[in-house]
């Protein structure tokens, strides 16, 4: 599934997440594919809605809230962070971890000589601002290059999203609960607790036999 939305943001709306993201600090550290070369310019917002909240990425709460409305699925992020490229910097190929990955690109003024879209499982998407693309998360993707003529940064805000069905994996629960200690019982995501109990019922049975 490949869906592309323009016109997200009411026009002020838009104004303002451009200008927040311009405004960014960014880190040239982080690699779209483990094992390879390439890397990216990268700003990490947060895991939920507390996490964005308490590092002074609020709008990007609210950014996804307005892209939920707008792609009219039930869906929950565990992970939103920022990506920017410029011109030499080409991500490798790669895959998502979760259900659905959401792309918003930010900047209003992109122009389309300059390139950059994102190419996901072999169909181009223009670089366009103020569009969001949702796109099933094990398509193969990556950003395309940015021309040599761009002297400005390749924006983009990206949520890793799944869906209310969706089943956690015990390893996340016990990471939390013995390294991290952040309490997902407490964010927006409420099947963080619905689906607790059986993880732990499920464990605790696994080692007999009917």
């Amino acid at each position: 599934m490949i869906e592309v939305i323009d016109n997200v943001l009411e026009d002020h709306t838009a104004i303002l997440i451009d200008d927040y993201v311009k405004n960014l600090s960014w880190k040239f550290d982080y690699k779209s594919q483990k094992g390879q070369p390439n890397k990216h310019w990268h700003v990490f917002c947060g895991h939920n809605k507390k996490e964005c909240d308490e590092s002074g990425f609020d709008w990007a709460h609210l950014l996804f809230e307005s892209a939920k409305n707008k792609i009219g699925k039930e869906l929950f992020y565990g992970r939103v962070y920022c990506n920017a490229h410029t011109h030499g910097v080409e991500p490798h190929l790669h895959k998502d971890e979760g259900e659905f990955t959401i792309i918003f690109y930010p900047r209003l003024d992109w122009k389309q000589e300059w390139n950059g879209g994102t190419l996901i499982d072999g169909q181009l998407v223009e670089y366009v601002g103020n569009r969001l693309v949702v796109f099933t998360a094990h398509l193969p993707h990556k950003a395309m290059p940015v021309s040599r003529e761009c002297y400005e940064l390749r924006t983009c805000v990206v949520f890793k999203c799944h869906g209310p069905w969706a089943m956690y994996e015990l390893k996340d629960y016990l990471n939390a609960i013995n390294h991290t200690k952040e309490k997902l019982m407490d964010t927006e995501d409420e099947q963080w607790e619905k689906k607790y109990p059986p993880f732990i019922v499920n464990k605790c049975l696994s080692g007999f036999q009917d």
